[in-house]
């Protein structure tokens, strides 16, 4: 028995004796002003040691009910200290931690669910699972662990937020009390974007490699049989009229055109040696809009719209100024009839941000995993290189590229390069 039990059972005593006391003074008094007992001297001082006890008796009833403030005081006082101390961990916690009640209501969420969700508590209060995330995993979870009182198994989902597509992992666990009853349920989950990125960069990469070597050995083996061809057709030409010399020219041309996506492969396939210097990320691209705007003429109809910062960066001039001009390239070609062309750049201390932005055709989802292939295009005409040399470009240099896009809406390539 608690301390707290054992001074109610003592304050429950002491009421009954003071009432008893009470009671009987009472009444001996109503009995004597009635007449109906005489006065005793020895009964009087016996009634006034009654009374000295009743005040004796009243004084330790005031003492107990003071201790008992006391304890109770102590008690909120240590729950209290409790719900603050385990806030403060829920509050540290880096992954999102969230309650909901048998409803499926959330009940509380922590600083780093508040992060990841973009939601604060005061928004959160009295939404349901289904409000915040939708139909989906993480409230089949919630629900069949309110039913069934089982955690759930470490699990992986994709949700829909208003700045992208979010990967989070989740797990669910039963919230009860002492007894075993349920109250709802606790949500932890994990931002898992940035993994999944690496994970898809570092797939992308693998796959590049392996058909990069692949293609090396192609272009090593169709270029003698291809420089054969072109010595007959020389000792041909010779001894031919004007009528045959155009068709021996056609096929040379197209040799020709055949050796520049050779050379395009065992660049794609060669490693990367950079010669790094410093330079001006902004007339880098100034100058490759220009060569892309001239090359294409007065009829592209393209409006550009240049926002960009001086900044240095040690970056090979020679090949970044390719994949730049290649995805600049393609921004315009994806605007057949015109548009807006938006170039961006920004900086921190540990990354360089370029983004290149077209109004044009987009891309359709199906095709977005595969626009890094080398011979993967949407044109009717082109190799399906640019991309896959931009890419390889952007890797040996430290960096990456990302790629956002919708059909009739348009595309935004994002490099990001390291700033030092």
């Amino acid at each position: 028995m608690t301390v707290y039990s054992i001074a109610i059972v003592v304050l429950g005593l002491i009421i009954v004796l003071a009432g008893s006391v009470i009671a009987w003074v009472l009444t001996r008094r109503y009995r004597r002003e009635l007449g109906m007992i005489k006065e005793d001297p020895i009964k009087q001082e016996g009634v006034g040691f009654i009374i000295d006890t009743f005040h004796g008796v009243t004084m330790q009833l005031k003492e107990k009910e003071q201790e008992l403030e006391r304890l109770r005081a102590n008690a909120e006082q240590r729950a209290e200290n409790v719900e603050s101390y385990n806030e403060n961990i829920l509050q540290c916690v880096t992954s999102g931690v969230m309650t909901f009640d048998r409803n499926g209501c959330v009940i509380t969420l922590n600083r780093a669910g508040e992060e990841m969700l973009a939601l604060t508590r005061e928004q959160a209060a009295n939404k349901t699972c289904r409000d915040i995330f939708g139909e989906g995993n993480v409230c089949k979870a919630v629900q069949e662990t309110i039913e069934q009182l089982l955690p759930s198994v470490r699990l992986e989902t994709e949700l829909k937020q208003t700045n992208g597509p979010m990967w989070i992992g989740f797990n669910t666990a039963a919230l009860t009390d002492r007894q075993g009853a349920s109250l709802g349920v606790i949500l932890s989950f994990s931002d898992l974007t940035e993994v999944k990125r690496l994970q898809e960069q570092v797939e992308l990469r693998e796959r590049l490699t392996a058909l990069g070597e692949m293609s090396a050995g192609i272009a090593h083996e169709l270029r003698n049989p291809m420089a054969v061809i072109v010595g007959y057709l020389k000792l041909v030409s010779k001894k031919t009229g004007d009528a045959e010399q155009k068709i021996i020219k056609d096929v040379v041309n197209e040799i020709n055109g055949m050796n520049r996506i050779i050379d395009d492969l065992l660049t794609f396939a060669r490693p990367a040696s950079l010669n790094r210097v410093r330079l001006n990320i902004k007339e880098l691209i100034e100058g490759c809009v220009s060569s892309v705007l001239q090359a294409k003429g007065n009829d592209a109809r393209i409006v550009t719209k240049l926002i960009l910062n001086d900044c240095e960066i040690a970056i090979d001039e020679v090949l970044m100024r390719q994949a730049l001009t290649n995805l600049i390239m393609n921004a315009v070609e994806a605007m057949p009839e015109g548009g807006v062309l938006a170039i961006r750049n920004s900086g921190s201390d540990n990354e360089i941000t370029i983004t290149i932005q077209d109004s044009g055709t987009g891309i359709a989802t199906d095709a977005l995993k595969k626009i890094f292939l080398p011979f993967f295009t949407t044109k009717d005409k082109g190799v399906g290189m640019g991309l896959a040399l931009a890419h390889k470009v952007m890797a040996s240099h430290g960096g990456r590229i990302e790629v956002e896009s919708s059909q009739a809406k348009g595309s935004i390539f994002s490099i990001i390069l390291p700033a030092r």
